[in-house]
């Protein structure tokens, strides 16, 4: 179960980085010093921080909560120097689990919204059932939905395997990406991470 969810964690991070396009940067060519981001400890609706200890010790994976939280906080440290870095603006980054398993990767940037798309496109519906990757807006957010293969007499469209979603507001924009939590659930708590995102 280790394993699992720290690969699950790496292949979210990995996704991110290859398949979603960066918001592009606004401004400067530099970041703005003045500006830091930073994410809380929990969300709204369950999600603790994936570099806490705390965040599993009720849960099954309780016995491996220091190691989970050891390379997460190392993953998080990492980011945080990379994303501003390259981005030339200000950007945070910190990995969520919620339901004591699902692993949700969140980034916020000081940045309007810019293209967003997967590496390619593929027609779930015209695959025979063998699924794809679509995009669709979902709120007031893009999706980016990864489609899983259809059973007899079930639509393609109802098997998201996972979801990246890309929402901006007032010049800050989130994105997300997760296995197992919704696109609508992402959206949402895009939402909520824009009402809470500590900017100084």
């Amino acid at each position: 179960m280790l394993v699992g969810i720290l690969v699950g964690l790496v292949l979210l991070g990995l996704m991110v980085a290859f398949t979603v396009g960066l918001p592009e940067a606004t401004g400067d060519d530099e970041a703005d010093p003045a500006v830091v981001l930073s994410l809380p400890d929990t969300l709204p609706g369950g999600y603790a921080a994936a570099d806490l200890a705390t965040s599993f010790e009720d849960g099954e994976l309780a016995e491996q909560a220091d190691a989970i939280a050891q390379q997460q906080k190392d993953s998080t440290a990492y980011g945080n120097e990379v994303l501003p870095d390259v981005l030339d603006t200000a950007a945070v980054t910190r990995s969520y689990v919620v339901n004591g398993t699902q692993a949700v990767f969140v980034q916020v940037f000081d940045a309007e919204g810019g293209a967003f798309s997967p590496s390619s496109l593929t027609d779930p519906e015209g695959t025979d059932g063998a699924g794809g990757i679509t995009m669709r807006n979902v709120g007031d957010g893009v999706c980016i939905l990864s489609v899983g293969q259809a059973q007899p007499g079930q639509s393609a469209a109802d098997v998201p395997t996972s979801s990246e979603c890309q929402v901006s507001r007032d010049g800050l924009t989130v994105q997300l990406s997760a296995d197992e939590v919704s696109a609508e659930d992402l959206v949402e708590l895009a939402d909520e991470i824009l009402a809470v995102v500590v900017q100084s």
